[in-house]
Formats: C-alpha cells, sequence, structure tokens
C-alpha cells in the first residue's frame, strides 16, 4: 500500500530545485505537510545527474531530521523523456513516499513510471506498491484522460492540477489565466471529479505564482478548496501557513460537525434516519460529511 494513503494530510508541499544545496538544506523547516524535491523544471539540462545524488542525499537527510515534514516526494521528469528511469532509480531510497509524475497524458505513462518503480521495489526489499505516484496534470490530454490516469495502477495517491499562471496548462489549453479562475474552472472542475471518482486521497492545487500577494495567494487556494481539492504546491515558504490554514477544517467546523454526528447518532439509536439539528434536517449523508471532516482534523492534528 502507498505511503500517501488517506489518513495523511497533504494541505501543503513546497518545491525544492534539486541543484540547490542551499534550497534543499531548508527542507525541515519549512512547516509544509511534504518536502518536495525537484528533477524537473528547476533544474538544467547539464545538472540532472549532479541533481539526482543531491536529491537522493536531502531525502535521507530531511528523514532524520526531527521535525522535518512528514512526507518527502520528488518531482521526476517526465514519462516522455528519456530521465525518468534514471531519476528513479537514483530517488527510490528508504524514506521516499512518493513522486510527481508532470505530463501524464495517458495510461500508459502512468504504467511506465508504476512498472519501474515496481521493479526497484523488489530489489531493494521495499514493500511493493509503498512508494506513491502524484499525476502532475499539465495538458489538455491529461484533464481529458485524468480518470483514466487515476485508474492505471495501485499506487496511484493523488492528482496535482496545473494551475500556474501561464504554465503548461494555459499555454496547452491557449487559456488567459484570470484571478477569478474562471478560464481553467471546467478543468480544475473535471481534474477533481476524476480523482474523486477515482478514489484519490490528495487532489491538489497548482502554485501560485504572485509572490507578493498574500491576498491573492489565499482566494487561489480558497477556489480551489471550494471544489474539493484538499492541498496545494508552494514555490515560497510564506504560502506554506496559507496553504496549512486554508486546507484544515477550524475549531468551529470541528465542534459543529462533532455535535452534528452525535446529534445525529443519539436520533439513530431511537430509530430516526433524520433528526433536526439547529434548524435544519440532517440524515446519514449529512453525518457521513461531517465525519470525513471530524476525520481530516484528526490526520491533520496527527500531523502535529
Amino acid at each position: 500500500m502507498s505511503r500517501l494513503d488517506a489518513s495523511k494530510a497533504l494541505r501543503s508541499f513546497i518545491f525544492h530545485p534539486g541543484s540547490s544545496e542551499k534550497m534543499l538544506s531548508k527542507a525541515p523547516t519549512s512547516g509544509a505537510d511534504a518536502a518536495l524535491f525537484d528533477l524537473e523544471d528547476s533544474v538544467a539540462i547539464d545538472v540532472k545527474e549532479t541533481a539526482r545524488g543531491m536529491v537522493k542525499d536531502a531525502i535521507t537527510a530531511t528523514r532524520n531530521t526531527p521535525g522535518a515534514p512528514p512526507l518527502i516526494l520528488v518531482r521526476v521528469n517526465g514519462p516522455e523523456t528519456d530521465l525518468l528511469e534514471a531519476d528513479l532509480e537514483a530517488v527510490a531510497v528508504e524514506g521516499l513516499d512518493g513522486i510527481f509524475l508532470p505530463k501524464p497524458e495517458g495510461a500508459a505513462d502512468i504504467r511506465k513510471a508504476d512498472a519501474i518503480l515496481t521493479r526497484l521495489e523488489r530489489e531493494r526489499g521495499f514493500e511493493e506498491g509503498s512508494i506513491g505516484i502524484i499525476a502532475q496534470i499539465e495538458s489538455a490530454a491529461g484533464v481529458y484522460h485524468c480518470h483514466d490516469l487515476c485508474t492505471a495502477a495501485a499506487r496511484m495517491a493523488g492528482v496535482n492540477f496545473g494551475s500556474a499562471e501561464d504554465a503548461d496548462l494555459c499555454r496547452d489549453l491557449g487559456a488567459q489565466w484570470t484571478a477569478d479562475g474562471t478560464s481553467l474552472l471546467y478543468a480544475r472542475s473535471k481534474v477533481l471529479v476524476d480523482a474523486r471518482a477515482a478514489k484519490m486521497p490528495h487532489p491538489t492545487d497548482g502554485v501560485y505564482t504572485q509572490l507578493k500577494n498574500p491576498e491573492g495567494c489565499r482566494e487561489d487556494a480558497l477556489q480551489a478548496k471550494r471544489l474539493g481539492y484538499t492541498g496545494k504546491a508552494a514555490i515560497h515558504p510564506n504560502q506554506v501557513a496559507i496553504f496549512n490554514e486554508v486546507y484544515s477544517p477550524t475549531p468551529e467546523e470541528v465542534a459543529y460537525y462533532t455535535e452534528m454526528v452525535e446529534a445525529f447518532q443519539e436520533g439513530e439509536r431511537a430509530g430516526l434516519g433524520a433528526v433536526p439539528f439547529q434548524g435544519k434536517m440532517i440524515d446519514y449523508a449529512m453525518a457521513k460529511h461531517g465525519e470525513r471532516i471530524i476525520a481530516r482534523a484528526g490526520a491533520i492534528a496527527a500531523r502535529g
């Protein structure tokens, strides 16, 4: 089973360029739910091999540092490149929880990464399927085939929607990014629905690039949360606290849903399938929703 299961919170994860020793060393103190070491876009072609060794060392160092993010991820180079297998050979080590797979466009791309990881897990004595995959949806084809991507391998644990301003998805769609999210609303919604239909525990949103606009960053995160996303990628440490707050149930929400579930359970014991609560009628569907919120709060609390 993938270590990126539903019991883990993934509200925030922050990119650390794999060729920067300074940035890699900051991973243990980010406050994010996951460190995300990058071997793709932030690493120049001529230093890819060097970066692999640096990321491998950073995985071990971060895992052995008290207070570091509980999850460690690596964004490898995409399945369309000739770099993927060498990336996985380097970073599939003790302490790695999952990979970000950029630009997958069909189930075959997921199966390619899955086959390499399965071989490495067997060779290295790891539990098979323990290294999860999060697919980074960055093209029209990726959006179109998202459900196929999510169901292509048992180790699939989530998606990351490529919502960044003027980035790969905007270019491929020919879309003009807007702060209110309307230009990407259909694609963002479809990816979320496909991921939820496939029971992915971690549907997450992409980066917000305007580093000096914290209110815009918060609103972008809230737009994704309203659709059902559970976390977001950060490119600056100041964004981590925003995402941790946005994607955490508030104490007021936890108290409300705790009372609601208790009221429903009391009614259920009396033989009722629907009961009044604070001016509303609640039934099994509402109780299950409340239980989900409470369970998420518990997972976040366990993060510490």
